[in-house]
């Protein structure tokens, strides 16, 4: 199922005064890049896309965030087992810390860098690197360029132009913070 978008027809209206315009990813995207767009916040909520108050956004891209971190965390625990027991059923369980104090504290730096180059990129920017790289489903260039309405070699070419806007980003934050 294609995604679908709903905007605000006032972006200024509140509760119950806001009335609702359905549009195409090619509609999207042509707002978002237009000096109309400025300033407006849209939450993803599965094959939704829906405008945001600032406020709004900020609590969803928070709470997000937050669980994406946690998704992340938990992946990279591994259990063992204390005592004997093929299964690990036997005995209490630890997490095993491989990694090294200096490599966790490199790690933390970097994806503190990592965050802070994300949010210094615009909402354009920021939507087309999620759903290519962040998003737990991942869209491929062609069914993004499809919902934008643009070439997929013109999302490669946006991709790759973000990519290195953060590989910069990251390296200045990471210089920063040691």
């Amino acid at each position: 199922m294609a995604k679908q978008y709903y905007i605000k027809r006032d972006p200024s209206a509140i509760g119950s005064d806001i009335e609702w315009t359905a549009i195409n990813g090619k509609e999207f995207y042509q707002l978002l890049t237009s000096p109309a767009g400025k300033g407006r916040y849209f939450i993803e909520m599965d094959e939704f896309m829906i405008e945001a108050t600032e406020a709004e956004y900020k609590d969803w891209r928070k709470e997000k965030d937050h669980s994406d971190y946690l998704q992340a965390q938990e992946s990279q625990v591994q259990v063992l087992p204390l005592c004997g027991g093929e299964n690990g059923s036997q005995g209490d369980l630890i997490p095993d810390m491989a990694a090294s104090t200096e490599e966790q504290a490199m790690a933390a730096i970097l994806r503190k860098a990592l965050k802070e180059a994300l949010n210094a990129l615009d909402d354009e920017s920021y939507t087309i690197i999620d759903a290519l790289i962040l998003a737990q489903d991942r869209k491929s260039e062609r069914d993004l360029a499809s919902e934008f309405g643009l070439s997929q070699n013109a999302v490669h070419k946006r991709k790759n132009k973000i990519l290195k806007t953060l590989k910069l980003l990251v390296v200045k934050g990471e210089k920063s913070s040691q």
